[in-house]
């Protein structure tokens, strides 16, 4: 079969798209839905029935021998479920099936966040790759001109051979991300189970921020979100394995009526039994016990995972808040002033007034800054999508389209 063709740009709602559609994890769900039916269906079914043949005195010694004394006996029989036992059964099956909504519905929001935060690490080394790229148009820049000085006297050989070892630098820079590139370009496929990255490149702005929003506020979408619901499931779950065990404290009566045939005699007769357990309440403590300290257990558990999920949250709303902050502060104030100090310093140096190093520390700081604005911008994002992902709520639909 032919490969697709390499698609030119892949935007972030594509990706989660394809995500969705296609991640091999997603697809396990509806077969557990499945067979969680076919469990309810199997939890409602009412107790079956029992066919009963008994012979008597047959085949003995003396008078009992051969058939003609033989009694037969022809019985259909049951039990009667008694402690709400089908209901018990019947609620566990449906928190269950529940429950497994609710797991499919927390796996996709990872899923999200895994194919956006993949997604702006390829948006970032995209920009990487274009500061790499600039870095390397200033290397032979610089080259050129202190080779041009070195020849006419103005400069010393140092510095072209300084310059010179820059470009090469920055040469081994750029490969490398470039590399880097194409690996986080096929962990991107993979998550909609491609074995290779069928596009060219991803398109989004990587700098498009979403406004901060109060901490608060974030937390009351947190407590309507699928994780809290999941919890809220689980304490359920256990409520019901404990409804479904003191069910089972309430001994099951058999009952049995058929029919006794007496071969001699030819005459029939009807015949009743029931089977009561004795005691059945006090064999089943030890169960009962075990599930209540599971449903009290629960209830701890719940706490502790709200008290995590609050801190994840904080700790990804604080970090998104400062990394905003230095990406606004970089372009507004920093990269503007450096790209000032670099033209002048570039025409001090050709003047004679600046030294070679002057001028490549000025190109170097410059560089970091640029650098630093991405891996800002990117850490921004990256905390953006835990904090949709904690929530189950995007932040902005307006910045992920532009995404």
């Amino acid at each position: 079969m032919a490969a697709p063709a390499a698609q030119a740009q892949l935007t972030l709602q594509e990706s989660i798209t394809r995500a969705l559609d296609d991640n091999p994890q997603l697809q396990v769900f509806p077969l557990r839905q499945k067979a969680a039916e076919a469990q309810r269906e199997s939890a409602n079914l009412r107790p079956g029935y029992t066919l009963g043949i008994e012979a008597e005195n047959l085949a003995g010694s003396g008078e009992f021998s051969g058939t003609d004394k033989a009694e037969y006996l022809l019985s259909i029989g049951s039990v009667i479920e008694l402690g709400g036992k089908r209901s018990a059964r019947t609620a566990l099956a449906d928190t269950r099936y529940a429950q497994i909504a609710l797991e499919r519905e927390i796996a996709a929001l990872d899923l999200i966040a895994a194919v956006t935060q993949s997604f702006v690490t390829v948006l970032s080394l995209q920009q990487k790759i274009e500061v790499e790229e600039r870095a390397l148009q200033l290397a032979n820049e610089s080259l050129s001109v202190a080779s041009r000085l070195a020849r006419n006297g103005a400069a010393p050989d140092a510095d072209r051979f300084r310059a010179k070892a820059q470009q090469a630098q920055v040469k081994l820079n750029l490969e490398a991300l470039k590399a880097e590139y194409n690996a986080e370009k096929l962990a991107l496929a993979t998550l909609w189970g491609s074995d290779e990255a069928h596009f060219e490149g991803v398109s989004g702005n990587l700098f498009a921020l979403p406004a901060p929003e109060n901490f608060l506020t974030l937390w009351r979408r947190v407590e309507s979100s699928p994780g809290i619901a999941i919890l809220a499931s689980e304490q359920r779950m256990a409520e019901a394995e404990l409804a479904l065990v003191r069910s089972q404290s309430s001994a099951n009566v058999g009952w049995r009526l058929g029919v006794r045939r007496d071969q001699f005699s030819g005459d029939s007769g009807m015949i009743a039994s029931m089977d009561i357990p004795l005691f059945s309440g006090g064999r089943n403590r030890g169960e009962e016990k075990a599930a209540r300290a599971q449903l009290e257990s629960q209830a701890h558990r719940q706490q502790d995972a709200r008290l995590a999920l609050r801190r994840g949250l904080y700790r990804a709303w604080k970090t998104c808040q400062q990394s905003q902050l230095a990406t606004r502060s970089l372009q507004a104030d920093v990269i503007p002033a450096l790209e000032s100090a670099q033209a002048h310093t570039r025409r001090a140096y050709e003047q004679g007034r600046y030294r070679f190093t002057d001028w490549l520390a000025v190109q170097n700081e410059l560089l970091d800054a640029q650098r630093r604005l991405i891996s800002e911008a990117t850490s921004a994002l990256h905390h953006q999508a835990l904090i949709e992902q904690i929530t189950g709520t995007p932040l902005s639909e307006e910045s992920r389209h532009d995404q």
